[in-house]
């Protein structure tokens, strides 16, 4: 054959498996795909997306209050590790973790992260949950924990249901919906769900006593990124002011929960609301998932202190979140 023959032959051979790249790559940047559509891609998608950084930043913010133990080493007599020590330790994910500060957040600075992780953040201003909403805009990977952004900052104000559906009822939608003069901050909908209290402010919890909450059930493949490898009903314990919140879904959209905490009957508050019996637990949201919601802080999962109460803390969700965010 011809070499000029060849040599034309390759160039195009070559420029096609080029634009499948390029292509591929735009689709897994946008989520319209995720990393792990074909085999070896999420390896190969990150050394190209992250060459810079030696591959993906990862970035856990959090505040003064709230639940979650976000940063720092594990506490002196293993009563608790922090969701950053386990994230670093190799023989879970093994990763690195910059850390910062609620107060420190702006668009810019997330701008710079793969995925940004926000945990023990319950006072949070308006215009901080804007910057983590613009990220996600942006393309970003976004895990939002517990009842973060949960509490307003002094100058904050709630978004009414008849300012965004022109309702009738002139009521607040929620802590994770709020207006910064004329505009509507709808973290709500970027999480797909809606906050409504935490378990041990619905009911009364005994402190320093293991409170069984139910059994967490994984969606029916069991097959998602994020629960791979979980066990089915596997029994839940917390304690007092390490529990989880208790939220909604939100109908419409692309929501997927998949993880669910069966209480074993009707959650009825000290008040006499009633909140059903399946709670949401893990809840993924929008095209490609880049937007996770867990009701529980995965550190808490691997509570060192569930082993004094001869419960086994459990690990996989910690790295499932990991891997689960930038391979899918």
């Amino acid at each position: 054959m011809d070499t000029t023959l060849i040599i034309r032959y390759a160039s195009r051979i070559i420029g096609l498996v080029v634009l499948v790249i390029v292509l591929l790559g735009i689709l897994t940047w946008t989520g319209v795909v995720k990393p792990n559509v074909v085999p070896g891609w999420c390896s190969v998608y990150w050394s190209i997306a992250g060459f810079q950084t030696g591959g993906p930043k990862v970035l856990l913010v959090y505040g003064n209050d709230g639940l979650g133990n976000p940063v720092g080493p594990c506490e002196p007599g293993l009563e608790q590790c922090s969701l950053e020590e386990l994230l670093e330790n190799p023989e879970i994910a093994g990763i690195q973790v910059d850390t910062m500060r609620l107060s420190s957040v702006n668009l810019g600075n997330l701008r710079n992260y793969n995925l940004v992780i926000v945990d023990k953040a319950k006072t949070m201003e308006t215009k901080q949950m804007r910057a983590f909403i613009d990220y996600y805009a942006q393309g970003g990977r976004l895990v939002w924990i517990g009842d973060s952004g949960t509490e307003l900052g002094p100058d904050d104000q709630y978004l009414y249901a008849n300012e965004r559906n022109n309702v009738d009822a002139n009521k607040i939608i929620g802590p994770w919906a709020r207006k910064d003069g004329d505009v509507m901050v709808s973290l709500d909908y970027v999480l797909s769900v809606r906050y409504k209290t935490n378990l041990c402010k619905a009911i009364n919890c005994d402190m320093g006593k293991t409170i069984y909450a139910g059994k967490i059930v994984p969606e029916t493949s069991g097959e998602h990124s994020l629960i791979k490898g979980m066990s089915a009903a596997l029994p839940l314990y917390v304690f007092k002011d390490e529990d989880f919140a208790v939220v909604e879904t939100i109908s419409g959209g692309i929501t997927t929960e998949v993880l669910t905490l069966d209480t074993m009957s009707n959650l009825i508050g000290t008040g006499g609301q009633d909140f059903g019996r399946d709670l949401p637990f893990i809840v993924t949201s929008g095209i490609g998932e880049r937007a996770v919601y867990f009701a529980m802080p995965p550190e808490y999962f691997a509570n060192p202190k569930l082993s004094k109460f001869e419960k086994g803390p459990y690990l996989l969700p910690i790295e499932n979140l990991y891997y689960g965010m930038l391979c899918g």
